[in-house]
C-alpha cells in the first residue's frame, strides 16, 4: 500500500515497519524510508530508521539519519533524541569529546523545553538520561567525583519524576540505569554495601519489566549484568554464599535469555568466564575450572561459526588465557600449556594477516607470556627465557605499528623485565642486565614525560629493583647500590612521608638489599629495615619472607 501511494500511503509505510521490525528488519528499513520521503517534515520515521540501523550494527546509515534529524527538524524534542543518539554512537566508537559535546547539547535543548514547562517529565527523562551518560565519561576519565555527581543528579531528577506521576515502564527503566550507574561508582570507591543496595533497587525494577514484557530481550540482559555488579559487591563486602547466589541468577538470567535468542550466546560466554574468575576468587577452584572449561567450548564454537571477525577471535584468546591463567594458579601445567599454546595460535594466525592491528601483537605477546610461566613453573629455565623472549618480540613488534602509543611502550617494558628474570633464574646475568637496563631507560622516558605519575615512579622502582638484583648475582656491586639507591629516593617521590603499611614494606625491603652490599652505610640500612620489619610485625602483616629477612638481618 505503501508503495502504491495515495493518502494512506505514509500511514501503511508506518505499519509496515511496525510489523516487520523484530523478524524481517531490511523490510522495516525499507518502510521507514518511504515514509521519511512522503513526509519529509516528520521527523519519526528518520528517528526510527536511525535507531533500527544502530541496532543492526549501520552506525554510518545511524549517524546519517539521526545528523538529518538534528540539522532540520524543528521539533526540540527530535533533535534532542538525534543528538542523544548521536552521542551514543559516539561513545560506542570511543570519540568521548563528541560524545560529550553532543550529550551537552542533548541537555541544553531540554533545559529550555524544562524552562517552558518544569513540569514535562519526557524532557526532564531526557536531560537525566544525557546528565548519566556525561557521568559515565567523567568516571571513564578518572574524574570519580565529578561522575559522582553528575550520576547522584541524575537519578535525583527521576525519582523526583516519578514522585510527581508514578512510575510508568520508562521510568522505572531509567531509574533502574541510574541506579546501577551510581552502584558501580560507590562499587569503586570500595563502598560494597551501598552499592549492594542500589543493585537491589535496579534489580527489583528490572524483574518487573522482564515479567511484564516478556518478549523484549533487553531486560533480562541487564538483570543479568546488574546480578553479576550485585556479586562483585557481596565479595567486596566478605559475604562468598550471597556472592556466589548472585553469580548463579546472572547466570541464570543469561541461559535462559540465550536459549530463545541466539545472539546473546557471546554474553552468555562472557557471564561463564566472569563466574570462573568469582568463583576463582572465592578459592573454588573446581567450580571455577568448570566455568571456564564452559566459557572456552561456548566460545570456541561461536568463534567458528563467526569466522574471521576481529571482536569473536579475541573474545576467544581472552578465553583461552583465562583459562591457562586458571590452570597456572591450581598448579595444572599440561591444561595451562594447551590454552595458552591454543590461544597463541589464534593469536598468531591473526597477527600474521594482511593489515593486522598492533592489539593482535599483544594478544600473542600475552600468549607466550603465559608459555613462559607454565616453563616456569616446571622449572624448565631455558624454555622459559625463550618464551619470554618471543614475548618481547611481539610487544616489539606492537609498538613499531603505534609507536604514539603509551600502553605499547609499557608492554615492551614490562615484558623486558619478565625476559630478565627468566634469564636471572636461568643464570644468565649479562642477558638479564641488559633486559632491566633497556626496561628502566624506557620507563625513565615515560616519567619524564609524566613527572607526577606515581604509576610510572612504581614501574622504574621494580625495574631498578631487578637491575640491582642482577648485578649483585654478578658480582658488581656498585651497580646494586646505585640501582636501589635511585630506586630508595624514588620511595620518598611516590610514598612523601607516610608510613603506610606498603610505603614500609617498600623501604625495608630496599634498605635490606642495601644492608646486604656492606660499606660504609650498611648498618644504617641494616637498622632502618629491621625497624621497617618490626612495624610490619606489629601490624601483622608481615609475610614469611620478610620474616626470613628480619631473621637473617637480626642475625648480621
Amino acid at each position: 500500500m505503501a508503495k502504491a501511494g495515495g493518502p494512506q500511503a505514509a500511514l501503511a509505510a508506518r505499519r509496515a515497519a511496525w510489523l516487520a521490525e523484530r523478524n524481517d528488519p531490511a523490510l522495516s528499513r525499507e518502510a521507514l524510508a518511504i515514509a521519511a520521503r512522503l513526509e519529509p517534515l516528520d521527523p519519526t520515521p528518520r528517528l526510527a530508521l536511525a535507531r533500527l540501523a544502530a541496532e543492526q550494527g549501520d552506525l554510518a546509515a545511524a549517524r546519517t539519519e539521526a545528523g538529518a534529524v538534528l540539522a532540520e527538524a524543528v521539533d526540540q524534542a527530535a533533535r534532542a533524541r538525534a543528538a542523544f543518539m548521536l552521542g551514543e554512537i559516539a561513545r560506542v566508537r570511543g570519540e568521548r569529546a563528541d560524545a560529550r559535546r553532543l550529550f551537552t547539547q542533548v541537555m541544553q535543548i531540554e533545559d529550555e523545553l524544562l524552562a517552558a514547562d518544569r513540569s514535562d517529565p519526557t524532557a526532564a527523562r531526557w536531560y537525566a538520561r544525557a546528565r548519566g551518560r556525561i557521568a559515565e565519561l567523567d568516571a571513564s576519565e578518572g574524574a570519580r567525583e565529578r561522575a559522582r555527581t553528575g550520576a547522584e543528579g541524575a537519578l535525583a531528577m527521576l525519582r523526583a519524576t516519578a514522585a510527581a506521576i508514578g512510575e510508568p515502564p520508562v521510568l522505572a527503566a531509567d531509574i533502574a540505569d541510574a541506579e546501577v550507574r551510581l552502584g558501580a561508582l560507590e562499587l569503586d570507591a570500595d563502598q560494597p554495601a551501598s552499592a549492594r543496595r542500589r543493585f537491589d533497587e535496579a534489580i527489583g525494577r528490572y524483574e518487573a519489566l522482564a515479567v511484564t514484557e516478556k518478549d523484549e530481550p533487553h531486560w533480562r540482559a541487564v538483570l543479568a549484568d546488574a546480578w553479576a555488579l550485585a556479586a562483585e559487591a557481596d565479595y567486596v563486602r566478605g559475604a562468598p554464599d550471597k556472592a556466589r547466589a548472585a553469580m548463579d541468577k546472572a547466570l541464570q538470567a543469561r541461559l535462559r535469555l540465550a536459549a530463545h535468542h541466539s545472539e546473546e550466546a557471546w554474553a552468555l560466554a562472557g557471564t561463564w568466564r566472569l563466574r570462573g574468575a568469582l568463583r576463582a576468587a572465592l578459592g573454588d577452584a573446581d567450580a571455577a575450572a568448570e566455568s571456564f572449561g564452559q566459557a572456552r567450548a561456548l566460545a570456541e564454537h561461536l568463534a567458528a561459526r563467526a569466522g574471521a571477525g576481529e571482536a569473536p577471535n579475541r573474545f576467544l584468546v581472552h578465553t583461552l588465557l583465562d583459562q591457562a591463567d586458571h590452570a597456572l594458579r591450581c598448579g595444572e601445567a599440561n591444561l595451562a600449556r594447551e590454552a595458552a599454546d591454543t590461544a597463541r595460535q589464534h593469536a598468531e594466525a591473526c597477527a600474521s594477516a594482511r593489515g593486522a592491528g598492533a592489539i593482535w601483537f599483544t594478544d600473542a605477546a600475552a600468549c607466550w607470556d603465559r608459555l613462559g610461566e607454565v616453563a616456569r613453573l616446571a622449572r624448565a629455565h631455558t624454555h622459559a627465557q625463550d618464551a619470554f623472549a618471543r614475548a618481547v618480540e611481539f610487544r616489539r613488534m606492537a609498538l613499531d605499528l603505534a609507536p604514539n602509543e603509551a600502553q605499547f611502550a609499557r608492554g615492551v617494558a614490562a615484558a623486558l623485565v619478565k625476559f630478565g628474570e627468566a634469564a636471572l633464574e636461568a643464570g644468565a646475568h649479562a642477558g638479564a642486565r641488559a633486559a632491566f637496563q633497556e626496561s628502566v631507560a624506557m620507563r625513565m622516558a615515560m616519567l619524564e614525560q609524566a613527572p607526577n605519575d606515581v604509576t610510572a615512579m612504581r614501574a622504574l622502582a621494580a625495574a631498578l629493583e631487578r637491575i640491582g638484583l642482577a648485578a649483585h648475582a654478578g658480582g658488581d656491586r656498585d651497580t646494586a647500590r646505585a640501582a636501589w639507591e635511585d630506586e630508595l629516593a624514588l620511595a620518598d617521590r611516590i610514598f612523601g612521608d607516610e608510613d603506610t603499611i606498603e610505603s614500609l614494606r617498600f623501604r625495608a625491603i630496599v634498605d635490606s638489599h642495601l644492608a646486604g652490599l656492606g660499606g660504609a652505610y650498611a648498618e644504617t640500612h641494616r637498622s632502618a629495615a629491621l625497624a621497617g620489619f618490626d612495624e610490619l610485625a606489629k601490624a601483622g602483616v608481615l609475610t614469611e619472607r620478610e620474616a626470613a629477612l628480619r631473621k637473617r638481618l637480626w642475625g648480621a
